[in-house]
């Protein structure tokens, strides 16, 4: 019977039969000479099926290894929601508290509660409008929360520049989400990634996204470059490598 796999990231480096081990070493070293005081975007950019998924599973694996704490922050299990912000920071504070990380996962949570009675502004327009919509909304609410919004968030920015080691955020398949989608997901990332200590890795198809991000008179490519700091083109697969799996799997379906 023939062992044909089906199109699953896969998540261990015995799997990596399109040998991108050094790709990816090289990929994590450079994540960990990042200066991430103010927060950093990094973008792994790649066609639809080039995989990114699988090259960000073995790239966790070395980020763990080097005591990296690494969260998911999957947009799929969110898209269309309300309070998307609130939700970002509940999810992400959540998972810090299974890491034990508790301080910092319930700064972040106290943090979420900010957003609870703000509401996400809806697209009016240009959406570049709509991104400075939302922006002075956050701005507003902060202004009328009780409580000392920036006591709160300096005890934020205190806990995590406090981290003897940065904390990468991956958030993958974003090029399969609306262009609504995809335009909260980056006002969400342009909202949040200040923090210290914060890296964000975010994996898509430059195409895809470019185009979401596009309007008259904003080009999709200079609106992402604003928010990408680093990027990260997977590297085509081979002929030789590609051939030789080819060849592989064809051998055993006739034997």
């Amino acid at each position: 019977m023939s062992s044909l796999s089906t199109d699953h990231p896969i998540s261990t480096p015995s799997d990596d039969l399109l040998n991108r081990s050094s790709a990816i070493s090289s990929f994590v070293k450079q994540v960990l000479e990042l200066d991430p005081s103010f927060g950093f975007v990094v973008g792994v950019l790649g066609l639809w099926g080039s995989g990114k998924t699988s090259f960000l599973n073995l790239a966790r694996l070395d980020l763990e290894k080097s005591g990296v704490t690494v969260l998911d922050f999957n947009p799929w299990m969110f898209s269309g929601a309300d309070h998307l912000v609130e939700l970002f920071f509940a999810e992400i504070s959540a998972q810090l508290k299974l890491k034990e990380m508790k301080e910092v996962g319930e700064l972040l949570e106290s943090f979420s509660g900010l957003f609870s009675d703000m509401g996400w502004v809806p697209f009016v327009g240009p959406w570049a409008e709509g991104l400075r919509l939302v922006s002075e909304n956050v701005g507003k609410v902060l202004q009328h929360k009780k409580g000392g919004v920036r006591e709160l968030r300096d005890k934020v920015n205190g806990a995590l520049s406090q981290l003897d080691k940065p904390i990468v955020i991956v958030l993958d398949d974003i090029d399969r989400l609306s262009t609504n989608e995809i335009r909260e997901v980056f006002k969400l990332v342009r909202l949040t990634a200040s923090f210290p200590n914060i890296i964000y890795v975010l994996a898509f198809d430059r195409l895809r996204v470019e185009q979401a991000l596009q309007e008259q008179g904003i080009s999709g490519r200079d609106y992402l470059e604003k928010i990408l700091q680093v990027t990260v083109d997977l590297p085509v697969i081979s002929y030789q490598v590609l051939t030789k799996q080819i060849s592989a799997v064809l051998d055993e379906a006739f034997a």
